[in-house]
């Protein structure tokens, strides 16, 4: 009796120094990791308020919103794992934070109802890779428009030569007798391009970026409706092949110095495309303040929903059509290891509503192409 007496009064004390020390890590060492995930979610939500040339790195925490909230939600669920309530309370200002995850990781479970009166038209805005992603693109591009009946279509990095030399895209080009086509202001053949089944009366250059970068406008008519599209390509972060490669060779080990190096050429590089997509986005924004009629916006931003750029040109006046009608994280840009959601659709909420969103998951890019139904509202 002796015995079992101090058996089980040596197991309780074992529980006690292992809950001492168990609890000794919630409060010394949980708090830490928690307070990171609180600032970087706080700074991912502020950084559609503050500009890239005011103050760079909170950009970078908007690009990397969907790793941060997705080890967000982990930890979450590890703080309650280990009942962790006030490191659980440190999260609560992350609340202000829905917003910006719905718009990532937009969740939708009906449609709108499309009125029979209404005037309706289809939309294609596809980054096309300059055609030459796969063996036989143009083609393939060519087929995929010809299978839907699509009114505009939106193209960026678009090659002209490669599209006339092809006798499938010549076939679709003489179904849009209307299109505008950037201006290049440097010898280039890789140009934004809108083609359209219906008449365009009015075009013109809405920012001319740096390079091959261009956002231009289309006065569409439709019906007895006039609308203006703008086709957008922002400026490209140019990440290339060679880059990507370096970045996989960090990932499995080189020297400290190699990848400072390698880590400062491309925030460099990454930081001057931010800026010229800032001016872009203002640009974009003056020529939609002075428009009359009703307008769009879509094409590649080169940016992601939670950025500057991005709520800079949405403002409160457009909606989106991801956002409205998409599911879950529906990126655009399909290169490991950058999946990210850079295509976007933004069309004025008091002048069309959206009836159908799809992107379409097709290998032919390094994008996805996104195709949206629209009725023009009276």
């Amino acid at each position: 009796m002796i015995r079992c007496q101090l058996q089980k009064e040596n197991s309780y004390g074992k529980w006690q120094k292992t809950e001492k020390v168990f609890s000794m890590l919630k409060c010394l060492l949980l708090p830490v990791p928690t307070l990171t995930i609180l600032f970087a979610m706080l700074g991912a939500w502020a950084c559609r308020f503050i500009a890239p040339s005011e103050f760079m790195p909170i950009a970078y925490l908007g690009l990397g919103f969907p790793l941060i909230l997705v080890v967000y939600l982990i930890w979450i669920i590890v703080l309650l794992i280990f009942g962790a309530w006030r490191q659980l309370l440190l999260l609560i200002p992350t609340l202000i934070c829905l917003p910006i995850m719905l718009d990532t990781f937009p969740i939708n479970l009906s449609k709108s109802e499309v009125d029979a009166n209404a005037k309706t038209f289809k939309l294609l805005t596809y980054n096309v890779g300059a055609f030459r992603y796969r063996e036989n693109a143009t083609s393939k591009i060519a087929d995929l428009i010809q299978q839907d009946d699509y009114d505009i279509i939106c193209l960026q990095e678009y090659i002209e030569f490669r599209a006339r030399e092809n006798e499938d895209f010549r076939k679709l080009l003489s179904i849009y007798p209307y299109s505008t086509v950037g201006d290049m202001s440097v010898d280039s053949h890789n140009r934004v391009v809108t083609l359209s089944k219906h008449k365009i009366i009015k075009s013109g250059v809405a920012s001319k970026g740096k390079g091959n970068n261009r956002a231009i406008y289309s006065d569409i008519v439709i019906g007895n409706d006039t609308i203006r599209v703008i086709n957008a390509h922002l400026a490209s972060n140019h990440i290339s092949y060679a880059d990507k490669q370096e970045i996989d060779s960090i990932s499995h080990g080189l020297k400290v110095e190699k990848v400072k190096d390698k880590i400062h050429t491309l925030d460099k590089k990454v930081t001057n495309n931010y800026v010229i997509r800032e001016q872009m986005a203002n640009d974009i924004d003056s020529v939609i303040a002075i428009t009359k009629s009703k307008v769009m916006v879509c094409g590649d931003f080169n940016d992601v929903p939670v950025s500057y750029v991005y709520h800079k040109i949405k403002g409160e006046r457009f909606s989106v059509a991801n956002e409205e009608l998409g599911w879950g994280y529906s990126y655009t840009f399909r290169e490991s290891p950058f999946y990210f959601c850079i295509d976007h659709i933004l069309y004025q909420t008091d002048g069309f509503c959206c009836l159908d969103y799809k992107r379409l998951k097709v290998p032919y890019s390094d994008h996805y192409p996104s195709m949206v139904q629209f009725s023009i509202k009276q």
